[in-house]
């Protein structure tokens, strides 16, 4: 019985294998080409390839307009990261330990961002800045981006507090701790793998955006739009440099967060 039950278990999990590599080359193929392509010494992308060449990757660093969108990208990730990881642990915390009438609706309202389709919310916000007399900047485009990565980091952090048993504080509190010292010694350690995921998705999501920053920013571009500007100019091979970069870049951030994920879900199976 067990030998045909392997069996059986085999016919059906080699072809799912087969599925998941057929769908990550569908996925990962057109990035690997462009990887390639920027490796070759040619301008066009043809076969077969010139030579291996790290020219592009050179005049990219030589290029102070792609140094300048690279670095408001980077500071407004950074940002974006810190002030929605921060925010989100106390609004999860809120929502997880507060009980009032609303709650449920509140909270699908918090996550309402996440579901609104990117160029609605981008001209929404752009005609709200313009409304106000705010010039379009990186400070815009934070606001932009924070709305966005804020439900993100609320669900995400939700997920971990809720696993915490209210027992370890209500000790704490037994003991003579205040409710502060508690939510620092207790509840931010075990949120700690959470809390570093949330900082890794959301750094990500703000570094990809495109839509709203092109939307909310007009001197301070962020890498995107530099990506947006060298494409509809005519094409440059340094393209192909800048997206092999945000690719490995993107993929390094989202693996370490999906790794941190994968590990709190096995520290809570295991305490389980």
């Amino acid at each position: 019985m067990t030998l045909v039950e392997g069996r059986r278990d085999r016919w059906v999990r080699y072809p799912l294998l087969l599925w998941l590599g057929i769908v990550l080359l569908v996925i990962y193929a057109p990035m690997g080409l462009v990887l390639l392509f920027s490796l070759n010494s040619g301008r066009f992308l043809t076969f077969p390839l010139e030579s291996f060449s790290l020219e592009w990757y050179q005049l990219l660093f030589a290029d102070s307009t792609f140094v300048a969108s690279l670095k408001n990208s980077l500071i407004l990730s950074t940002s974006i990261s810190l002030t929605a990881t921060s925010l989100g642990f106390l609004g999860a915390y809120a929502l997880v330990h507060s009980h009032f009438r609303g709650k449920t609706l509140l909270t699908q309202f918090l996550i309402t961002p996440l579901a609104v389709p990117g160029i609605l919310l981008g001209m929404a916000l752009r005609v709200y800045c313009f409304r106000l007399g705010w010039q379009f900047s990186l400070f815009t485009a934070f606001l932009g981006h924070l709305l966005v990565a804020l439900p993100l980091a609320v669900l995400l952090l939700r997920a971990r507090i809720q696993q915490i048993p209210l027992s370890l504080e209500e000790a704490a509190w037994n003991l003579g701790a205040q409710r502060w010292r508690s939510l620092l010694e207790i509840v931010l350690p075990l949120c700690l793998p959470g809390l570093i995921a949330s900082l890794l998705l959301t750094f990500t999501l703000s570094f990809d955006e495109f839509i709203i920053a092109y939307l909310l920013t007009q001197f301070e571009i962020t890498l995107p739009i530099k990506i947006w500007t060298l494409l509809i100019t005519g094409f440059d091979p340094t393209v192909n440099a800048i997206g092999s970069l945000v690719f490995l870049l993107s993929l390094s951030v989202a693996l370490m967060a999906q790794l941190l994920l994968f590990k709190r879900e096995k520290d809570t199976g295991g305490g389980g």
